[in-house]
């Protein structure tokens, strides 16, 4: 029996520390609901975790990205529409003008509503915009998307030139066509369908592209969703485990005590000797 050094005391006292900590680290762990709340509990964790909260904000701008360039597309295909609703009224007048039920005046008067739809289409073309940037001109030139979470590799971009969604817009809007004469007016019917086809093609165009990023997004939708699954797996709480450890944890806390409080009682059996 001593007085000056309690070995049952201190340790009793490193168990119930022991048992401390242990308290403090559920119910962190519960309180915030990461297994991981400081890099002391799993290093290697933390590191994988990291990279993938990293990957999933990533995945969540690349698909804001697609959305972005949905709107673009959307926009472009919109513009083009009205393009062709005016091409089949151009088509509608050179047809009207072909025929010789119409005299010059009335000609003339058609004539005046076509090169108004020219000036129109071609300041449409020239005109639309998204953010500041032309996207119909055929100086618009190369868009790239990035829809990937890397600077490099194939599928991390995809590449629109705008340039050549119409080829030019002095050919859409038929240049010098007129349907003032007879012969004018059936010239300018093969020109005003040769505008119709391709207007047609560029609007199929956009929307095989806006097709394409849809399926994009939904993509990176799923890889944003498992790599979310896969870190949660990694850092979060299991509530039901750490409960459980909590609970015994107290209870071992609980004894700890009391050994302690007992441990500190044995020097004090010394003065019954003396």
């Amino acid at each position: 029996m001593r007085i000056a050094t309690n070995i049952v005391a201190i340790n009793s006292r490193a168990k119930l520390d022991n048992n401390i900590r242990d308290v403090d680290k559920q119910s962190r762990s519960l309180a915030t609901g990461d297994r991981i709340y400081r890099a002391a509990n799993d290093p290697a964790g933390l590191i994988i975790s990291e990279s993938m909260k990293s990957r999933i904000r990533s995945f969540g701008q690349a698909q804001r990205n697609a959305n972005d360039s949905i709107s673009l597309i959307q926009v472009a295909e919109g513009s083009l529409s009205s393009v062709q609703g005016m091409a089949a009224r151009m088509k509608e007048l050179a047809l009207q003008s072909a025929n010789d039920t119409l005299g010059a005046d009335q000609r003339a008067m058609v004539d005046s509503e076509f090169q108004q739809m020219k000036r129109e289409i071609k300041r449409i073309i020239t005109a639309t915009q998204f953010n500041g940037k032309k996207i119909l001109d055929r100086n618009a030139g190369l868009y790239e998307f990035q829809v990937g979470i890397n600077s490099n590799g194939q599928g991390e971009r995809i590449s629109y030139d705008m340039g050549k969604v119409l080829s030019s817009a002095d050919k859409v809007s038929l240049g010098s066509a007129s349907v003032r004469t007879k012969a004018g007016a059936m010239s300018s019917i093969p020109e005003v369908d040769e505008m119709l086809q391709e207007v047609s093609g560029a609007r199929a165009f956009l929307g095989a592209t806006q097709s394409r990023m849809q399926a994009t997004i939904q993509n990176l939708g799923v890889s944003r969703q498992n790599t979310a699954a896969a870190n949660s797996r990694i850092r979060d709480t299991d509530v039901a485990d750490a409960t459980a450890k909590k609970a015994i944890s107290s209870i071992k806390t609980n004894a700890s005590t009391g050994f302690l409080a007992q441990a500190n009682t044995l020097p004090g059996k010394a003065e019954e000797l003396l």
